[in-house]
């Protein structure tokens, strides 16, 4: 059972995680000091899902890709 939670594995920190996806987000904040931040109030999210829910809820979010096109 542990080998499913040991499928991938950090390199530069050894933390393991069950999902590829999961692995990539934590490389991203930890190892790359990777925030996303949304453009319109400068609110700063871990990963870009939570960026999106919160433009969408607050800005707009496909008013944001309109504007994002035209420039």
């Amino acid at each position: 059972m542990t080998g499913l939670f040991t499928k991938h594995e950090c390199e530069k920190c050894g933390r393991k995680f069950r999902k590829i996806e999961e692995l990539m987000q934590h490389q991203q904040i930890a190892h790359e000091n990777r925030q996303y931040v949304c453009e319109k109030c400068g609110t700063g999210f871990d990963g870009m899902e939570q960026m999106r829910d919160h433009a969408k809820k607050f800005h707009s979010y496909h008013k944001m890709l309109d504007e994002r096109k035209k420039d």
